[in-house]
């Protein structure tokens, strides 16, 4: 499973994983986003899930049932970044909207920053290689290796 993309003038891009926040990534408030559920089953096709968060809200292990993905519990954005390079960095995308997401955009080989309903942190933002509108917008992102090429072409 892996999505491939020769970026003009960045180089070739191939992603086998993608991991994600859950706490305003993939949900509002613990509740789980309007269509993730979907989306996430088409990313599934193509990458590997996981799933990471310090779970403010207490929803990481239901919500990563009901979605079928891996889950793991984190105390700070560096845990993040570790999990992303042990992964292997170069093969990893990553999607956040929060501070503690910062080191884990930059550590991964795609960093995906998404402006949600809890918003985003500016440190996440700057940290990202791509902004997108919403989580849907991201996930359909890092699947489309056309549309990555159209967004991270030089």
């Amino acid at each position: 499973m892996t999505v491939s993309a020769d970026i003009p003038g960045r180089g070739p891009l191939a992603l086998e994983h993608v991991v994600l926040d859950l706490n305003g990534t993939l949900t509002d408030r613990g509740a789980l986003l309007p269509g993730v559920p979907e989306a996430l089953g088409r990313v599934r096709r193509e990458l590997r899930v996981h799933l990471l968060s310090a779970d403010t809200f207490g929803r990481l292990e239901a919500v990563a049932a009901h979605l079928g993905v891996r889950a793991g519990t984190i105390a700070d954005g560096e845990d993040k970044a570790r999990f992303v390079r042990e992964l292997g960095a170069e093969r990893c995308a990553a999607i956040g909207n929060g501070a503690n997401d910062r080191a884990m955009l930059e550590a991964a080989a795609l960093g995906i920053a998404v402006l949600g309903p809890e918003g985003s942190a500016g440190v996440a933002l700057a940290a990202a290689d791509v902004v997108c509108a919403s989580i849907l917008d991201a996930l359909a992102l890092v699947v489309d290796p056309t549309a990555l090429v159209a967004t991270l072409r030089a």
